[in-house]
């Protein structure tokens, strides 16, 4: 088997960046298999942020931290 020379494999890497980031910044929503692909490619990739530094996340947190107090307040 044939090794992919390092210009290929780059190509292939800017091509996955680029259709991953349209396929988020396209609103559509996505399938649970594209967001894993997308987590898997992150994390392959050690792509990692500090949720201080990233106001989507901060707002991705506070929205979970609001709808587990909603949900225990309905427990209750």
């Amino acid at each position: 088997m044939a090794k992919a020379s390092m210009k290929k494999v780059e190509s292939l890497h800017s091509l996955l960046a680029s259709y991953y980031s349209d396929l988020l910044e396209s609103g559509e929503e996505l399938s649970s298999g594209n967001l894993a692909a997308i987590n898997t490619f992150l994390k392959n990739n050690d792509i990692k942020i500090d949720v201080v530094d990233s106001n989507p996340l901060q707002n991705l947190s506070f929205k979970i931290k609001e709808l587990v107090e909603s949900g225990a307040d309905e427990w209750h």
